[in-house]
């Protein structure tokens, strides 16, 4: 059993421990037991159920056929890549993999847990069974942090080997993405090479943060077309927490990368689900269709849904204040009045916006990093002067390396460009950001970082406490504040024990090596925003926000590299306040207490965060007032709007438009999740047992690796069959019902039997002939199945009667398959069926437009008839009957383009229709593996 930690006390007492109150004493760690894996419960009981008996070479086949089937029951067929894995497995991860692997064939699904439950893990099944199956053309799209992530936990925790691919890989001559094991990539790197990626037939396409292809429907979008292009056809598995934000055209473009069918195109989407704007939802009859739709293939599971198989800490909030010196406080008030000019020439122009806020960060963060953008500023403008005194071109002006990790905001942000002044204002302005950047440059002690010495000697005094890893990761939105830092605490006594990790870390597997060093000698890792996406630091629990950003949505992210699943301790947010700016004051009381960011189980519920969609337009609000509002009363009434314009983008309205279309019933819910763990728990311990069997009978020793297991049954199947085997067959583990057959003999004959279809399936078929005075007779399937279970061995004494079987065997066979095909033919003909209705309403959904133009052109001609009959004889009626001619014509090719388009949809349809029709045709196979005769003892 595994053991974790938790805090008894509140914030408030948390609070004083933290500041050292003395009546506060040290609490010893209260130990709370966690949850015991599906796979180690499953493999606890392998042992229990494994036959003491050696295999009869007839079994060994047997179990060799039934561990080579490669579909199935979606959880049946899980089973490989169940035993592979290396993770604790939850149920709703089990059920969300099953989910992924039906809809392959249809095209592919959306996984859309909430933040923290595994989608990568679930992705990851998804992987383990496609491989065993021997299908390895697999495709894994991620933003580029986390490409080094997908690639070690795949290996950690699947045992799957994957090249990650980026533009070193690339070769003349060559396609890049044709690899022998699944390729990792950045989502630009394969937009970027779009033709390439449509010549792999792909098994899959994982796309992994798939919120940021939303706009995939906007021509502007050039990354999610180039995927769009590239990838169709091909099966998609999209990963997102988020796939509906604040706009229903954001699920429309997510699941348009899937299949244009599943909600038709924009125009038809638009006039189906429109949203009420007075009462923030649509009609319950649309709200339903629509929620049709989406079941299909969306899968989202709700964190409070899972409690009872998932265990999350809590996060909570310290604040460390602090008080600028003079000195600091003269150098912040002095450049904040420069950033606040409009005419300031040192910024360039059509940019201002964007590098205000880079600059009021940067100086916010720390004189070390002002000082120096102060004195580059200057410089940058100085030679601007020089030039325009000389009468060249004008240079461009400097832009901190900072402003590259406000893309978002770039792209968002745009201002009108502005003329320049005149030489003397521009000679003024330079002489003020040197005398600006002078000044920072002699203040060599800042407040925050000794503040920050204070708080991580109590934030450490409270981990040691509770028996928790003295390690803190530490953010900061500029590199130069990092070396700052980094020397202040390695004179601090931390010499030694320091990581660092910037937007320059290098490769993946660099800054996967960083955080191996801060998981096992360092003590504090100094990150800048590099760091607050696509790192795994669950061994860590004590976040500092050095510089706290005004995007929540990147507040959460950080606290989310140690507040995710798996985290088994309370996670400490540290947070620095300068009450003394009344702005500093009143975002840090909106980002805690409305946002709800540092305190509760889950931070920041997905609702808000989606609410506030990237945080960019929240940010810029952030930014206005900083720059309009200078008296307190100005900077209160600032954010008391922007709180309550915040009401109606947070309120229950689109939460509750999230919930009615994508979430399902908890009651539901939490019983198919029971059904699931009970599902996996009995075919991971039955592969595991015929694993383990099977592996010691042929290799002389258990095994469960896929390697071995897959070398035990290619040993097995490759053997000469013996005609028929002669076995003794114990008995005693009958069930109940079978309890009379003690005694008995007659012939056991194993098929593997593949039927076709949309569906296909592989299964062990067991026809079992019971001796009688009069012959044979069979046993229904199940009961024959109950064969497979029981111990036996190789008989050598006895015979079988002179007894002909043929025919009871030809009639048991032909009854077996006919049942078989029976249930193929069920599930293939509803499988038909939703594709068909998918097929017709994709074709109505198209015709919806020029339809809807038909009318519009028939109404104008009507208009106009009735006009003419309103006018008396003379030129206005000349002229009202050559608009109604006109119109009429109109009308008319209106309704011959709407004829074509009819013919041409539905021709496209019965074509799609026709070859699903001729791919449901269901032909079976069947192949004889194994023949015996048996006595039951």
């Amino acid at each position: 059993m595994r053991s974790s930690l938790t805090s008894p006390y509140l914030n408030d007492a948390l609070n004083k421990l933290y500041k050292g109150d003395p009546e506060i004493k040290m609490p010893s760690a209260t130990r709370v037991e966690g949850c015991v894996a599906l796979a180690n419960t499953a493999e606890a009981g392998v042992e229990q159920v494994e036959s003491s008996s050696p295999l009869t070479r007839f079994h060994q086949r047997l179990l060799a056929e039934e561990l080579a089937l490669k579909s199935g029951n979606a959880t049946t067929r899980l089973a490989s890549a169940l035993c592979e894995a290396r993770v604790d497995l939850n149920p709703h991860q089990i059920e969300a993999a099953a989910f992924a692997l039906e809809s392959i064939p249809r095209g592919g699904c959306m996984l859309a847990d909430e933040v923290g439950l595994g989608k990568t893990i679930e992705a990851g099944i998804v992987m383990g069974q496609l491989v065993a199956e021997g299908k390895r053309r697999i495709l894994v799209l991620a933003p580029a942090t986390l490409r080094a992530q997908w690639q070690t936990e795949l290996k950690e925790k699947f045992d799957l080997d994957a090249v990650v691919i980026d533009g070193r890989s690339v070769r003349a001559g060559s396609n890049v993405f044709n690899q022998p094991v699944p390729v990792i990539c950045s989502h630009p790197f394969a937009a970027g090479r779009s033709d390439a990626l449509a010549e792999i037939e792909w098994d899959l396409v994982i796309i992994d943060e798939a919120h940021r292809l939303r706009n995939v429907h906007k021509p502007s979008n050039k990354t999610g077309k180039a995927l769009k292009a590239g990838l169709k056809d091909r099966p998609k598995l999209l990963l997102t927490a988020t796939p509906l934000q604040n706009n229903l055209l954001e699920l429309f473009g997510l699941l348009s990368l899937i299949d244009e069918q599943i909600l038709g195109p924009e125009h038809a989407f638009r006039a189906r689900y429109t949203v009420d704007a007075a009462v923030g939802s649509m009609s319950a009859d649309a709200c339903n269709e629509l929620k049709g739709r989406l079941g299909a293939v969306v899968q989202r599971t709700l964190r409070r849904q899972v409690k009872e198989y998932v265990r999350f800490t809590h996060r909570r909030s310290i604040v460390e204040d602090f008080a600028p010196s003079p000195q600091e406080q003269e150098l912040y008030e002095k450049v904040s009045e420069y950033l606040r000019r409009s005419e300031a020439a040192g910024i360039e122009p059509g940019k201002r916006t964007l590098l205000t806020l880079v600059y009021r960060k940067l100086l916010a963060s720390s004189t070390y990093a002002i000082a120096p953008t102060l004195k580059k500023l200057a410089e940058s403008l100085r030679a601007r002067l020089n030039a325009a005194k000389a009468g060249a071109q004008a240079l461009a002006l400097f832009e901190p390396e900072e402003a590259t990790q406000f893309a978002e905001e770039a792209e968002a942000w745009e201002d009108e460009p502005s003329s320049p002044g005149s030489l003397k204002a521009l000679e003024n302005e330079v002489s003020e950001l040197e005398q600006y950047a002078r000044e920072a440059d002699s203040i060599r002690v800042n407040a925050k970082g000794e503040a920050l010495k204070r708080a991580l000697d109590r934030i450490f005094t409270v981990a040691r406490a509770h028996c928790w890893p003295e390690k803190a990761v530490v953010f900061t939105e500029s590199k130069r504040t990092q070396e700052y830092l980094f020397k202040l605490l390695s004179d601090y006594g931390y010499a030694g024990k320091i990581s660092k990790l910037s937007g320059d870390a290098g490769t993946p597997e660099q800054r996967r090596d960083l955080v191996e060093q801060f998981r096992n000698s360092s003590q504090i890792l100094l990150s800048t925003e590099a760091g607050a996406e696509g790192l795994n630091l669950q061994f860590c629990n004590l976040v500092v926000n050095f510089d706290l950003p005004w995007n929540p949505q990147r507040v959460e992210q950080r606290i989310g590299r140690c507040h995710r699943y798996g985290q088994q301790r309370d996670v400490l947010v540290l947070n620095f306040l300068n009450r003394q700016n009344a702005a500093d004051a009143r975002l840090y009381e909106i980002l805690e207490k409305k946002l709800n960011l540092f305190d509760g189980v889950f931070g920041a519920s997905d609702e808000i965060l989606g609410a506030l969609e990237t945080g960019v337009d929240f940010e810029r609000r952030i930014l206005d007032i900083y720059q309009s509002c200078r008296s307190n009363d100005e900077i209160n009434a600032a954010f008391d709007s922007l709180r309550s314009d915040l009401e109606p983008a947070i309120d229950a309205r689109m939460t509750q438009a999230r919930s009615l279309l994508l979430e399902r019933f908890d009651g539901d819910v939490r019983r198919r999740l029971r059904l699931a763990g009970e599902q996996a728990r009995e075919v991971v311990s039955r592969r595991q047992s015929g694993a383990g069997e099977l592996t010691r009978a042929v290799l002389g020793k258990r095994g469960l690796s896929h390697a071995e297991v897959a070398l035990a049954v290619s040993e097995v199947r490759i053997r000469t069959a013996e005609t028929v085997s002669y076995l003794s067959v114990d008995a005693s583990g009958l069930p109940a019902r079978l309890a009379r057959f003690t005694g008995a003999e007659g012939w056991w004959f194993a098929y593997r039997f593949e039927s076709g279809g949309l569906i296909p399936e592989e299964r062990i078929l067991n026809v079992v002939l019971i001796r009688d005075r009069e012959g044979y007779y069979a046993l229904p399937l199940e009961d024959a199945n109950a064969w497979m279970q029981l111990p036996a061995r190789e008989e050598t004494h006895k015979s079988p009667p002179s007894l002909s079987v043929a025919l009871a065997q030809e009639r048991a066979l032909a009854s077996a398959r006919e049942i078989l095909l029976h249930e193929t033919e069920r599930r293939n003909a509803a499988e038909l069926e939703t594709a068909r209705e998918r097929a017709d309403r994709y074709a109505e959904d198209c015709l919806l437009e020029p339809r809807e133009a038909l009318e519009r052109a028939r109404g104008a001609w009507e208009d106009a008839r009735q006009s003419v009959l309103s006018l008396k004889e003379g030129s206005d009626r000349m002229k009202a009957r050559a608009l109604a001619d006109k119109l009429e014509r109109e009308y008319r090719k209106r309704l011959s383009a709407l004829r074509n388009e009819e013919e041409t949809r539905y021709s496209l349809k019965d074509k799609a229709t026709s070859a699903l029709q001729h791919r449901a045709r269901i032909l079976d196979k069947r192949t004889l593996i194994g023949s015996a005769y048996f006595w039951m003892s």
